[in-house]
């Protein structure tokens, strides 16, 4: 009876997605990055939101896992990209054209056959620069097989798209697997700040993966900024990125120009 249950949930909540997409009930938040050196914004990442008529604004927590699992995955797909490339287009518009752009994507959406020429077209119908466009790769999801995916991902950054992995160290991925993929930004998961202050050996291992990422080649993010002890350490660390409430909670898109008046953007 359980599982009839569960099913019986899941299935109404893809129902109940498929209508709130069609009416538009979906929209996006938008967190930044400031990068460290300069102090300066170099782009933000789009946080998907549903305003349900009933239950009000939900997180993707309470949704996604079942969309991704769906059919409906695709038209999600389409939908983020296509409102990526609107926004890169007004940024543009607005001389906000330094900014960069990061989408969050399953890896099975990434695996899709035709997804890089989709979003190739999309970017160049808009006169964008396509390595304005980041798509995030969350290091807790199923990487399939990893010869299709590394495929994938060179498509992608052939058409110029650069790729992250998003929750670096949650997850049990290899570096060895990290490296196959050619991945050109890593984000450190948040839980990695946590103890940064008080835990000696958390600290080296945060400032021990980001020397990696940078030996590597890697542009390298630090999410869960949160007090301002711990945006004061990240500041004494050159060229990387940061996220965190103590910057900015997401914010909606009207709101986003404040913040480029307040941090300008990088070089």
């Amino acid at each position: 009876m359980e599982r009839i249950a569960t099913d019986a949930r899941t299935l109404c909540t893809i129902a109940d997605a498929k209508r709130g997409l069609a009416a538009r009930e979906f929209f996006f938040v938008y967190q930044p990055k400031l990068r460290m050196g300069e102090g300066r914004l170099s782009g933000f990442e789009s946080l998907l939101r549903w305003n349900h008529p009933s239950r009000g604004v939900l997180t993707p927590g309470s949704f996604i896992d079942v969309v991704e699992d769906s059919p409906l995955t695709g038209s999600f797909t389409d939908f983020i990209t296509a409102q990526a490339a609107r926004t890169l287009a007004d940024w543009t518009v607005r001389g906000y054209d330094r900014l960069s752009l990061s989408v969050n994507l399953p890896a099975a959406e990434i695996r899709r056959p035709g997804l890089a020429n989709k979003v190739s077209t999309l970017l160049g119908n808009c006169s964008i620069d396509t390595s304005r466009l980041q798509i995030e790769l969350t290091e807790n999801t199923d990487p399939g097989s990893i010869e299709t995916l590394a495929s994938s991902i060179e498509s992608l950054k052939e058409c110029g798209v650069s790729v992250a992995i998003d929750d670096f160290g949650a997850g049990c991925w290899s570096l060895a697997i990290l490296h196959r993929l050619g991945i050109d930004t890593l984000k450190l998961d948040r839980k990695f700040m946590r103890d940064v202050q008080d835990n000696a050996d958390s600290k080296l291992v945060v400032e021990s993966l980001i020397e990696l990422g940078q030996r590597l080649g890697k542009r390298v993010v630090i999410e869960g900024v949160e007090t301002e002890e711990q945006f004061a350490w990240v500041k004494t660390i050159d060229q990387i990125d940061c996220q965190g409430y103590y910057i900015s909670a997401p914010i909606p898109i009207e709101q986003i120009d404040k913040l480029v008046a307040r941090h300008g953007l990088v070089h």
